[in-house]
């Protein structure tokens, strides 16, 4: 109560003066106190408030500053409003490719590469420049190769920390692949997560594409983007439309599926033979390296295989003339597939040849040797790349406005230069053990990358034909660099730890019969401090366990198996609900449509009765309108009431 209803209360009240003025002593004092509290919790309550204000305010403040920080940002949506999200997907992966690495170089750099730097000789060799090309004679002395590292325990002074190099190498790796694993699937589910799961897929975005202008937007620029953006937008969604409601006759089916399954023969024995022309080339690289000793003799392998990388794709593109996909979406997954295919089976059979030919041969440092071919493999690659982007692309488009005008300009090719991406990256990742700086390579090949691509999209190159959402492609081109690439690189690094034997005179491992008895020897001296034995016991009984891991795998398995279900389960819920939605709409429309011919029923059976009405609404003037307009309402409720008596 107030303080007045309080003062009310207690005169009404049939008790003596004195009662009266001590309940009302009583009830002050309660009022008091219970004021005291509330104050207490309004003050805790504005601090937990403010708290909470200041934190959201520095998270987006956080936020706006990444976004600002984040490279390229203008330059994608330029690129997203002109060529729609299929080819704004390319460049994203780039991006997020790039991010990647620097990561990498920075562990590598700050675990390895600095540790090394402090006890390194000095370089005696002299430089040429066609180390920049093949990797070595004075590269061959830098950190930049397995060779260069020591295996003893770096100390500077009695008192100063000891660093055991062979630890800090393979543990260093080790954990960057560990963290590379958990980025990889965290990445897939995010993508996933905003992609396949949102119910925005299913609506089509119509409400965004009308209602989401901002007038805040005043620039000419910003406006043309924007305008850009939305019509990119809706041509997407229209498309995605006719393509739901386009529908082919059994004959063309039938015709579709024979030239798949003559494509599919033809890209098969094109990708086989290619397998062979490169094991072939391999097997007797070592021999035609002793005849010949000079710089060119060295690129030879790496020219064959950016030559195939090059042109076997750009064939594989031309099967879609031929079998003519009823989605854009499908031809994009069905050439990463063959190009993956293709790929993977070049570096599988370059692995066999390293681990099985030159780790076998005897050659003081095989290490080494690897690593200079890795990163001769991925220097010819990015050179390749280039003359592609500058010279092939501008021939193309020169060809197509001058010569042959009804080819007129291409369109960007997403899967050939997604796969050229992800096989690059996966040399970085099977390089890394044998070349510690190559993700510093590959963040610079990456980073021009991105400008070549760019400025050949703007020059060479026009939006694609067909728009399409592309909002699941993130998350396959993340799926196909988690499997087969970075699994793919884990078997060959794991064969490489423990089945073969390190060189006897170069390199951190030197000495040692396998590179994991570096681990070995470690777990072995902790077992003897009693401070350490819970070290010992996690890698004895989890990570030494094979029953541990298999346990892990089926618990995974499971795990993913139900969260599948269970996004099964509100795909199809989301499904449901927007047919519901559109069921109501035509249910209201159904009434509306009711509703306007029993009116006009009405108004041709009682023509006289809408004279009244008018000289009513005439004498009762505006503020009677509302009922007037409830009327036809009320004669649509009657009607239909009537019409179910008579049911």
């Amino acid at each position: 109560m107030t303080s007045r209803d309080r003062i009310k209360a207690i005169r009404n009240q049939p008790r003596t003066m004195e009662e009266k003025r001590t309940l009302r002593k009583i009830v002050d004092k309660e009022k008091s106190k219970q004021s005291h509290r509330i104050l207490e919790l309004d003050c805790c309550a504005q601090c937990l408030n403010s708290v909470l204000r200041a934190y959201r305010r520095s998270k987006n403040s956080l936020s706006e500053f990444l976004s600002y920080i984040s490279p390229w940002q203008k330059t994608l949506k330029v690129i997203g409003g002109k060529f729609g999200t299929s080819v704004l997907s390319y460049f994203n992966f780039l991006r997020w490719l790039l991010k990647f690495n620097i990561f990498s170089f920075i562990v590598n750099f700050s675990f390895i590469v600095i540790p090394q730097l402090t006890v390194a000789e000095r370089n005696t060799l002299q430089f040429t420049g066609w180390e920049i090309l093949t990797g070595t004679d004075y590269f061959r002395d830098t950190v930049m190769f397995y060779g260069f590292y020591t295996n003893s325990t770096i100390q500077h002074g009695s008192s100063g920390a000891a660093y055991n190099m062979q630890l800090a190498y393979i543990f260093t790796i080790g954990v960057s692949f560990v963290i590379c694993f958990f980025s990889l699937l965290f990445s897939m589910a995010k993508y996933f997560r905003n992609n396949f799961i949102n119910p925005h897929i299913y609506s089509r975005g119509i409400a965004k594409l009308i209602f989401c202008w901002d007038f805040t937007v005043t620039h000419e620029r910003a406006v043309k983007l924007k305008q850009k953006n939305l019509s990119t937008e809706i041509r997407e969604n229209l498309s995605e439309i006719c393509q739901e409601n386009a529908k082919s006759t059994f004959s063309q089916q039938l015709t579709r599926f024979s030239a798949h399954m003559a494509t599919l023969i033809v890209s098969t024995g094109v990708a086989i033979a290619c397998c062979v022309a490169v094991y072939y080339l391999a097997e007797h690289n070592s021999e035609f390296l002793r005849k010949h000793p000079n710089h060119g003799a060295v690129l030879l392998l790496p020219f064959l295989v950016s030559c195939i990388n090059l042109a076997v794709p750009r064939f594989y593109s031309m099967f879609g003339l031929v079998e003519r996909y009823e989605t854009p979406r499908h031809e994009v997954y069905i050439v990463l597939i063959r190009n993956i295919f293709l790929k993977i089976s070049i570096i599988g059979i370059l692995c066999y040849y390293w681990l099985n030919i030159v780790a076998l041969s005897g050659e003081e440092c095989w290490e080494t040797l690897i690593g200079q071919e890795i990163y001769r493999l991925l220097l010819m690659d990015f050179v390749f790349s280039l003359a592609d982007s500058f010279l092939g692309e501008f021939l193309r488009r020169i060809i197509g406005m001058q010569f042959i005008t009804s080819l007129g300009l291409q369109e960007f090719d997403i899967a050939r230069n997604v796969l050229e991406l992800i096989y690059a990256q996966t040399l970085v990742w099977i390089g890394i053990f044998f070349c510690p700086l190559l993700p510093f390579i590959q963040m610079i090949a990456l980073f021009i990358m991105f400008y070549a691509k760019n400025i050949s999209l703007m020059m060479n190159f026009q939006p694609p034909s067909k728009a399409w959402r592309a909002s699941q492609m993130m998350t396959f081109f993340i799926f196909l660099l988690f499997f087969p690439s970075f699994t793919g690189v884990l078997c060959t690094l794991a064969i490489t730890i423990w089945r073969l034997k390190p060189s006897a005179d170069c390199g951190p491992f030197r000495g040692l019969p396998f590179f994991i008895n570096t681990i070995y020897s470690w777990i072995d001296t902790l077992s003897k401090r009693p401070t350490y034995l819970w070290v010992v016991w996690i890698y004895r009984n989890l990570i030494g366990s094979v029953h541990f891991f298999f346990i892990l795998t089926l618990i995974v398995l499971i795990i993913t198996y139900l969260y599948w279900q269970i996004i099964e389960g509100r795909k199809i819920m989301i499904r449901l609900l927007h047919e519901q939605i559109i069921n109501e709409g035509k249910d209201k429309m159904f009434l509306i449509e009711k509703l306007i011919k029993l009116q006009d029923v009405e108004k041709r059976a009682n023509p006289s009765s809408l004279i009244l009405e008018g000289r009513e609404m005439e004498q009762k003037g505006p503020l009677h309108l509302g009922e007037h307009d409830a009327m036809p309402d009320l004669r649509f409720r009657r009607s239909v009431q009537e019409d179910n008596s008579k049911v």
